[in-house]
This record gives structure tokens, sequence and C-alpha cells, in this order.
């Protein structure tokens, strides 16, 4: 059952008590949906509800309970079925691997990262967030637009990586 586009399912989602468990909390989102609440859909939406970044299909296998019997089909269905629900937001990252998250986290990462700058690592891919100067970096716009938000990425190659070309890793 997919929801209709025009209300994304997490617009009314229950408030949940910041102590939760992530389980506790997947299964009351479940309810909300009015979708059938599995061992393996709980798992995985605690994932996503306990990450603090997006996962990758392999990360969320990696972070599901090992007694917990999920196979890795299950993990493709179940993450598609999210975003189906519109509870999840699913985008390919630049070396081309989907990457899952919630959308209320997705939401938030956004507006935060509007505030500042970001380090993007052109070798291992990781982005770093990068202390604001104070200074505003929109440029200047022709009359009759209108700046929402800037994004500046500054690309190269972080500390880790950095040390790792000099002595000659790959």
């Amino acid at each position: 059952m997919t929801r209709p586009t025009s209300e994304p399912a997490h617009a009314h989602a229950p408030a949940l008590p910041a102590e939760a468990e992530p389980a506790q909390a997947a299964q009351a989102r479940l309810r909300h949906l009015g979708a059938r609440v599995t061992q393996p859909r709980v798992a995985i939406l605690a994932c996503l509800i306990e990450a603090d970044e997006p996962l990758t299909h392999q990360a969320v296998i990696d972070r599901l309970p090992p007694d917990g019997d999920v196979d890795r089909v299950t993990v493709y269905r179940v993450l598609d079925w999210l975003v189906d629900q519109g509870v999840a937001q699913k985008r390919a990252g630049k070396d081309r691997v989907f990457r899952f998250t919630l959308l209320e986290h997705e939401a938030a990462r956004a507006q935060v990262h509007r505030q500042h700058s970001h380090f993007h690592c052109t070798r291992c891919d990781r982005t770093f967030c990068l202390e604001s100067a104070g200074k505003s970096v929109a440029p200047r716009v022709p009359s009759g637009f209108a700046v929402e938000h800037v994004e500046l990425t500054v690309n190269g190659l972080c500390a880790d990586c950095g040390r790792a070309r000099a002595s000659g890793e790959h």
C-alpha cells in the first residue's frame, strides 16, 4: 500500500519520548502507518532511527542484530518499502551506492547544513562540516532573484587520506 504523495507519512507521525528505544519507536511508527509490524521491518527501521548519517544497504545489514535472521533481499525490500511509504529517502552517492535515511533526519540535516560550509574528501567520500567564518558567502544575484540558501563544498583530501597518500598507501 503506497501513501498518496500529497501527504508524507512522517507529517503526522506520533511524537515519541526522547528516551524511547529505537525498536519501540519503529514499532509505533509502523502501527501509525497501519502496516504489519514484522521483525525485519522493526529492525531495519530501528537502524535508520538510530543512524546519525544515511546508511547503505550493507551498513544496515552490518547494524542488524546477528540473531535477527534477516536476509539481504528482505533488507532491500524493506528499505524500498519505507521509501514508498514516505518514511525514508533513497539517494545515490557519488560512488553510485544508494543510501537511506529517515525523511525527518534528512530535513533536520538540511536545515543545519544551510548554515555552514562543508569539506568533501574526494578519496574516501566523507563529508565534514566546516566552522562558519560568520560572513555570508552568497554571491550577488541579478535583480528579482531571491537567495534561499548557499551551499559551499570544498573538495580535496581529508587529513586521514592525505597521510595515507603521503605514506604511499592505496
